[in-house]
């Protein structure tokens, strides 16, 4: 009877503890391993539980973990817009593209208007491998912090910077038919000075044209699109912009008299400062050694 007994509570203990196939497994089972792990696989679960991810079990996402290690460990089986999203994005996402795609499932709408924008098209469509996709611009999905906070990779003084890790490639400009160094245009640009001085009204890349449905400068649809929807963009800081104010605003490198003429300007309004605050000093030495050192004399 005993034996019998043992033999029952061993089973039970086994059911409990050991997930079965297919079983939901907490993120705890996960940071047992990639916790202590190096490289790409280590996730610290201190940081993840501080991400917006931080609430969901891994297997919220990783529905399919690969590998033997992970045999009995996963999570509910993957409907079929992200299968279909997984086949799209497997060429790109080669580690766990169902993973890649599980987006989709909280963010349907987002995930819509990136597969019709010009970088969705160039990874779905085109099968590129240097279009990006969620992960490119938000980093990684264990650490993703919301828009407002100042360690995400999308906060306002952190985008131009995102998205200057590919815009800023010269290799990129020459394949896709963009300015050459773009971003250090935008920042040498009157916009890009006040976003570098914590200007919180300054305007970085996704306030003219967009996010997640980013459109091609040369599309007609894109806010940036034609001469009308560049008025149109621009009014919604610049209350009446006309055709002159909005053909001023490019990422085109300056020509090379204005270029010139501005560090021209900016030598001779730093040399004048230096010139005022050397005589200013010079005057004050002269009337420190005047009242100090000369005798005599009424002062």
């Amino acid at each position: 009877m005993r034996i019998w007994l043992s033999t029952a509570m061993l089973l039970l203990f086994t059911f409990l503890l050991v997930p079965g196939a297919g079983a939901a497994t907490d993120s705890a089972t996960c940071f047992g391993c990639h916790g202590s792990m190096e490289g790409d696989v280590k996730v610290e679960q201190e940081k993840y539980s501080k991400s917006v991810h931080g609430s969901f079990d891994c297997v919220t996402c990783h529905m399919a973990p690969k590998g033997d290690q992970h045999q009995g460990l996963g999570g509910a089986a993957p409907d079929k817009s992200v299968k279909e999203l997984a086949a799209s994005l497997a060429h790109k996402s080669t580690k766990d593209p169902i993973a890649q795609s599980a987006c989709i499932t909280c963010h349907p709408d987002l995930y819509e208007a990136y597969k019709k924008s010009v970088h969705g098209q160039n990874v779905i469509t085109k099968k590129s491998t240097d279009g990006p996709v969620c992960t490119n611009c938000h980093g990684s999905p264990h650490y993703i912090q919301a828009r407002p906070s100042a360690e995400s990779k999308v906060h306002l003084f952190n985008v131009v910077e995102s998205c200057g890790k590919c815009h800023e490639e010269k290799h990129m400009s020459e394949k896709y038919g963009f300015s050459p160094l773009v971003m250090e245009r935008y920042l040498e640009s009157f916009h890009g000075r006040k976003l570098k001085l914590g200007h919180a009204g300054a305007p970085s890349c996704a306030s003219c044209h967009g996010s997640h449905d980013i459109k091609s400068a040369k599309d007609p649809s894109s806010p940036v699109g034609n001469l009308e929807n560049k008025k149109k963009t621009c009014s919604e800081c610049h209350s009446g912009a006309t055709e002159k104010f909005v053909a001023a605003i490019t990422h085109k490198p300056l020509h090379p008299i204005a270029h010139w003429s501005e560090i021209g300007l900016i030598l001779l309004t730093v040399g004048t400062f230096i010139f005022i605050i050397i005589h200013v000093l010079l005057d004050i030495y002269a009337d420190i050694r005047d009242r100090l050192f000369r005798k005599g004399g009424n002062h």
